[in-house]
């Protein structure tokens, strides 16, 4: 018998027999989430479904909009959306409090990117479409299927009468897709021995991550009519030595090497997302202005990226006397955050691990994001965590999906590191 065999009790063999027997319910879960909108600014009706099924399982729930001081916090970003009616959710079982409890955070955020252009989809991105093994949908994958993971396995907590030893608090949050501003509040008001963010991975767990940090740049010209453009200066034009010159950063911080990203050949990435220039083809542009996004390598703080990217932009007006005279101006806006990274083989998340080879009898591949997710605010104040969910495709991107094959198999290995970690309270020792 291995180890992992030996760790199988009746009461997680008694999980394992309920997740598989009740796996339809799970996908109608997951499939009310899906058919609920919730971008950026309309997520509180599926806060609300959210709300109501934590209660149904016997959780204390809170429902609550965020703070204002929110913004203030370090690691913290601003959306532009103001924080009323979009409550953060969070649900907690209390464990018995017996000895070697432990206490464990199921953290998902229910905000998801708009599906535009709706043109391009051949699914309908609200309507959940199951096709074979693929739920179809904005959400589907990123990240509904984790919280309704989340979700259902606190109701079988609830129906099969399991209490634990450590509390499980259960999380939803707001903004995770734009600043993360949810989680961050999270980590403010709730502690734990570990925390899981059931994003979407399978089969990876995450190690690490970058930081991300949004900006703009303004350059300003001066308006002329097109047949005497020559009186006038053309901010669109004026823009372009901006772009090379942040171009070039980008080129230099990917000449550092971070040692958990040295595998791959371009971690940092620049993005010119958005440019908007000029309002008319026969007038010279006064105005042009881009909204960027850019990463970086964690262990560097935000404050020390903004001080490079103000002096990428300094520098692209010393060869020009109008940039000179009339310097662009960086402000800041969405995303403002440090990356994060984590020990994947201390004992506290190892175990996760160690379940996911019993179940799957395949390791889980390390990863590093090039991208942000929530892990990082539990890391941020000493709570080891990770990102482990379901599988599938296109998280983003046109005819978005969840491969339903997944959910069984993270629910099952989620479930037993849950019983596990936490502990079960038992008169019976081999529960």
């Amino acid at each position: 018998m291995t180890e992992m065999q030996s760790r199988v009790t009746p009461t997680i063999e008694r999980l394992w027999e309920a997740i598989e027997t009740r796996r339809d319910d799970l996908i109608a879960l997951i499939a009310e989430l899906v058919r609920t909108p919730s971008v950026l600014g309309e997520e509180a009706a599926v806060q609300a479904i959210v709300a109501e099924h934590l209660r149904g399982s016997g959780l204390a729930v809170e429902s609550w909009d965020l703070s204002d001081d929110t913004l203030q916090q370090e690691n913290a970003g601003n959306s532009g959306v103001p924080f009323a009616n979009r409550p953060n959710v969070a649900g907690v079982r209390r464990g018995s409090g017996a000895a070697g409890g432990r206490s464990l955070i199921l953290n998902g955020h229910v905000d998801v990117v708009s599906p535009e252009p709706l043109s391009a989809w051949t699914h309908d991105p609200w309507g959940a479409e199951i096709v074979g093994n693929r739920m179809y949908g904005r959400g589907a994958l990123d990240m509904k299927s984790g919280v309704g993971i989340q979700l259902f396995l606190a109701r079988l907590l609830h129906d099969l009468d399991i209490t634990l030893k450590g509390d499980l608090t259960v999380q939803s949050v707001i903004e995770e897709e734009c600043t993360g501003n949810g989680a961050l509040d999270m980590a403010r008001r709730y502690t734990a021995d570990a925390a899981i963010v059931t994003e979407a991975a399978y089969p990876h767990w995450t190690k690490a991550h970058v930081g991300v940090m949004w900006f703009r740049v303004l350059v300003k010209g001066r308006s002329a009519h097109a047949a005497v453009a020559p009186t006038g200066v053309n901010a669109i034009v004026k823009m372009v030595p901006v772009i090379q010159a942040l171009t070039a950063l980008d080129a230099r911080m990917n000449e550092e090497r971070h040692p958990d990203f040295a595998h791959l050949d371009h971690p940092i990435n620049l993005n010119i997302g958005v440019i908007q220039g000029g309002d008319w083809p026969s007038t010279v542009a006064g105005e042009c202005e881009l909204h960027c996004r850019l990463s970086f390598f964690p262990g560097v703080s935000v404050a020390a990226i903004r001080e490079q990217v103000e002096a990428a932009v300094e520098g692209a007006c010393e060869d020009d006397a109008w940039l000179t005279d009339n310097p662009p101006t960086v402000t800041y806006d969405g995303f403002s955050t440090a990356g994060s990274t984590v020990d994947l083989e201390d004992p506290v998340l190892s175990l996760l691990h160690d379940w996911h080879v019993h179940v799957t009898g395949s390791p889980l591949e390390e990863a590093v994001g090039t991208g942000v997710n929530d892990m990082r605010y539990f890391n941020f104040v000493g709570i080891p965590s990770t990102m482990y969910g379901a599988g599938g495709y296109g998280a983003h991107a046109v005819d978005e999906y969840l491969d339903l094959d997944t959910l069984v198999p993270i629910a099952r290995s989620l479930g037993a590191y849950m019983l596990d970690f936490c502990g079960v309270a038992d008169a019976d020792p081999s529960a």
